[in-house]
């Protein structure tokens, strides 16, 4: 899986992410030192903005996080939690720039579709790992903090205050004495307990949870505090503890992982976030229906300004891609993310329900996070470990021509190995198509002559590399790239291999050249990729064998660094060395989110939060408008009505950065 997403409820999307093989990792808490009043830096920084951003308003009005200090069971004294709780000596984030829109309104409805009937329904355990169960856990089990799409802070979830000792071994959290499960019940610390042996439980058939929960242990301080005590020193054990879904003790309390399994294949147990799932709303094999729960706890709080806006929200099955695409034009989808190019720049626009407004064309440019995507290179293999050399494949991968000619300049080419305005090297020169640099390397790398069919040799050695890779689709760019290569004498042969050898190829590191597409996470965790000492070893995400001793340092500084800008300083760092090594020819990413709606929604200014990838984010920030529904009904029955069409491109994170960056430099 590649998908992330940040906002309230963020880390039930997050843990099953880090919980895969993924190659990146998610965030941490701030530096531990005196209590925060909740003071954010000011969401609307501007300085002079490039001439492309003019007339874009990239300010955004702040919202206050508030809970009551008198709430709570008289019986649990204030310092664990209770009634007079004030918050002194702990962490919190009380101020933060809003996520959604004052404008919102609440009801209605929205449909999409998910590729197939997942294996189980269940919160947790074996074969949950589904796109469809990461939403239902984000919206309707928020997890104890989360991190603000905007700032990266951590902000209340289901814990109003934390805290983190001095030796970063010890952790606290005070959960909101107003949560309640949505039979009525308290959450408490006991819930997150038995969550927690539920979630050790070997029987439960999910090994990456010891893996990653049994580096430390929980333990009910009252009923409002709990304690985490860590058997080994790294923030992502902070990230892990807030993080961790919860399940009502009522419910799963005693339970062995076996008899959850079964319990809750296709069912839920109690909630207590901003939706819900009804029993009658699991029709199976078909649809699973989430209905906005007008009791939740935490809805009058007006830090969720404007956000879990959409009365019932429905997930159709729908096995094949382009029968999403027909539907969505009938109007029997209401939202689609595009992942072809070709329908949404060419194809679309002939549409007589785009031509009428029936049905939106929209890009969202955003800092969604981005993977790495090349061809990624062998580097203890020779020719390859020799940079001249990698850096020669890298100036014959033209990416320019293939994204002109064969994507719709639909993507853009890809300068850093965390892509984006969060964590990438903004310094990163782009690495350009260019024949003459790349023969000039070759020449010193030795390869100064030709045999009598024309290829680059060197000790009587020809230049010639296999490049593996599982998708026929890539062969339209892979073949211009095998061209370029031989007009410099390099001889590409294309290999298409099944899913199952090209990754066990990588995976052994028996490859030279291969054709790559990795997911991201919000919040990098670059060992998995780039440590050294996995060069060597077999089985591992560090593919390219790439070995630093500057970047293995900085590894170790990353892992012990609790405050998240220099988190960020230190990944930004580790760009630079790393994509001045050449590890792959990269190629291109998708600057923008393709999606096509139907024309009764409304958004805020900013359109989705700054982190949006998919179809997460529109359940936050996201409405329908009455007047716009009432007419898109009309006109459906009426062709000769047209209704009105906003600007296909929003903007406003690229305008926002600008602003940031240019706020930054004065």
């Amino acid at each position: 899986m590649n998908r992330t997403a940040i906002l309230p409820c963020v880390f039930s999307l997050l843990l099953p992410l880090l919980l895969a093989a993924g190659c990146d990792s998610a965030a941490a808490p701030a530096a531990p030192g005196a209590p925060s009043s909740g003071a954010a830096p000011s969401a609307g920084g501007r300085g002079a903005l490039p001439a492309e951003f003019a007339g874009i308003d990239v300010s955004i009005p702040m919202v206050e996080y508030r809970f009551d200090p008198a709430a709570g069971d008289p019986s649990v004294s204030a310092e664990l939690g209770g009634p007079g709780f004030t918050g002194e000596g702990w962490e919190t984030k009380l101020t933060f720039p809003t996520i959604g829109s004052k404008e919102a309104v609440k009801g209605g409805s929205m449909s999409l579709a998910i590729t197939d009937w997942p294996a189980t329904l269940r919160m947790g355990g074996q074969n949950w790992n589904t796109s469809l169960n990461y939403t239902v856990r984000d919206l309707c089990f928020p997890s104890l903090i989360t991190q603000h799409p905007v700032t990266l802070d951590y902000i209340p979830g289901l814990a109003t205050h934390w805290q983190v000792s001095a030796d970063k071994m010890v952790y606290r959290f005070r959960i909101n004495p107003r949560a309640r499960w949505s039979d009525g019940t308290e959450v408490t610390a006991a819930d997150y307990v038995a969550t927690y042996r539920l979630w050790m439980d070997p029987t439960i058939l999910f090994p990456s949870n010891p893996v990653v929960f049994g580096k430390f242990e929980p333990h009910a301080i009252s009923k409002y505090v709990i304690e985490i005590r860590c058997k080994e020193e790294n923030w992502r054990n902070f990230l892990y503890a807030g993080g961790m879904v919860i399940l009502s003790s009522k419910d799963i309390g005693g339970m062995t992982g076996t008899e959850f399994l079964d319990r809750y294949q296709f069912a839920y147990p109690a909630f207590c976030g901003p939706y819900k799932v009804e029993p009658g709303d699991i029709v199976m094999n078909q649809s699973v229906t989430l209905t906005r729960n007008a009791e939740w706890w935490d809805a009058d709080n007006p830090a969720w300004t404007g956000m879990y806006n959409i009365g019932r929200i429905r997930f159709e099955v729908v096995k094949e891609d382009a029968l999403v695409y027909e539907k969505a034009k009938r109007g029997e989808l209401d939202y689609y993310v595009i992942s072809t190019a070709k329908w949404f720049a060419e194809d679309l626009p002939k549409e007589d329900c785009v031509q009428r407004g029936l049905l939106l064309r929209l890009k969202f440019f955003t800092d969604a996070p981005i993977g790495t995507a090349g061809v990624a290179m062998n580097t203890q293999r020779p020719p390859l470990d020799d940079l001249k050399i990698r850096k020669a494949l890298a100036h014959l991968f033209d990416r320019k021509t293939m994204i002109e000619r064969l994507f719709f300049d639909e993507y853009a080419p890809i300068t850093s190995y965390w892509q984006g305005a969060t964590y990438g090297n903004e310094k990163n020169v782009p690495v350009e198509y260019d024949e003459l640099a790349a023969d000039e390397l070759l020449t010193e790398a030795g390869y100064t002559g030709r045999n009598s069919d024309g290829w680059r040799v060197k000790d009587g050695k020809v230049l010639e590399f296999d490049l593996v890779y599982r998708s026929k689709g890539s062969e339209k760019f892979l073949t211009l790239y095998q061209e370029s290569a031989q007009r410099l004498g390099i001889r590409l042969n294309l290999r298409l291999l099944s899913d199952s050898t090209f990754w066990k190829n990588l995976q052994e590191k028996e490859y030279a050249l291969a054709m790559m597409n990795w997911g991201a996470l919000v919040v990098p965790n670059p060992e998995t990729t780039w440590k050294g000492e996995l060069a060597s070893q077999k089985n591992n995400n560090n593919v390219t064998a790439f070995s630093d001793a500057r970047v293995d340092a900085l590894l170790v500084a990353y892992d012990r660094e609790y405050d998240v800008q220099r988190r960020r300083q230190i990944i930004k760092e580790i760009d630079a060395i790393v994509y001045e090594q050449h590890p792959y020819a990269l190629a291109w990413y998708k600057p923008a989110q393709r999606v096509v709606v139907a024309n009764k929604f409304s958004w805020p200014k900013w359109g989705t939060s700054r982190m949006f990838e998919d179809t997460q984010e529109l359940h936050y920030v996201w409405w329908v408008d009455p007047a716009k529904e009432k007419a898109l009904e009309e006109a459906r029955k009426d062709p000769a009505k047209k209704l009105p069409i906003p600007p296909v491109e929003n903007h406003f994170w690229q305008a926002w950065n600008a602003a940031q960056n240019a706020a930054g430099s004065q």
